[in-house]
């Protein structure tokens, strides 16, 4: 059964950050890979621009990229429009899965679109939430393995960005970018299993799967 993947995030870089993995894994399960991103920055647009041309051909073909254009750190404000915005952009004649930020995470972007993104909860087949960097007691229990050439293009793509120029308010976040960071996920499957297949994964929490 073909069916769409709904990719619903706050950040421009969160995808790159969470993602990767289980789309260059699972898209070909798909009709069309809708990426909608809440918020805009512009230190990040021409590089989300970038990173998406190393997308592979038939990933490129399939790919639907939306912003939605909210200011970073105001989508509790603006939940309410923000949701409406992002329920018209839904296809319920299509079956769907969709992955978005945990409700545990300690950013409030994040949470404010887990918080509308649960309204699609009955109506999809899959529904996973992401880690992320802001990330608290995530609990996973899906993990995505990534070989090394995926993984280079996820690194290649994050190294882009210039942490210096985020908006944040405590200038901490530099340690991000790192392959200790980058590669968190296997730290879980090392916890998890004896045996693991790849030398980097991603971490997932599955709410619901069909």
């Amino acid at each position: 059964m073909k069916k769409d993947l709904i990719v619903y995030i706050a950040h421009i870089d969160d995808f790159e950050c969470a993602c990767y993995g289980y789309v260059l894994n699972h898209y070909k399960e798909y009709n069309k890979v809708k990426i909608i991103t809440a918020t805009t920055w512009p230190a990040k647009v021409k590089v989300w621009e970038e990173n998406k041309k190393d997308f592979p051909k038939d990933l490129q073909n399939k790919l639907v990229d939306i912003n939605l254009g909210y200011d970073a750190r105001t989508l509790w404000k603006n939940l309410d429009d923000m949701k409406d915005d992002f329920y018209k952009l839904m296809d319920f004649s299509t079956r769907f899965d969709l992955l978005t930020h945990d409700i545990e995470d300690c950013h409030t972007d994040h949470t404010a679109c887990f918080t509308i993104a649960k309204g699609m909860f009955k109506y999809c087949n899959r529904f996973l939430t992401i880690y992320s960097p802001s990330s608290a007691g995530l609990k996973p229990n899906f993990f995505v393995g990534m070989t090394n050439e995926q993984y280079a293009i996820k690194k290649k793509a994050l190294d882009k960005y210039d942490i210096q120029k985020e908006q944040s308010y405590t200038k901490l976040g530099y340690y991000l970018q790192s392959e200790e960071h980058y590669n968190i996920g296997r730290a879980h499957v090392l916890e998890n299993y004896v045996f693991d297949d790849y030398p980097y994964y991603e971490i997932y929490k599955i709410l619901k799967w069909l």
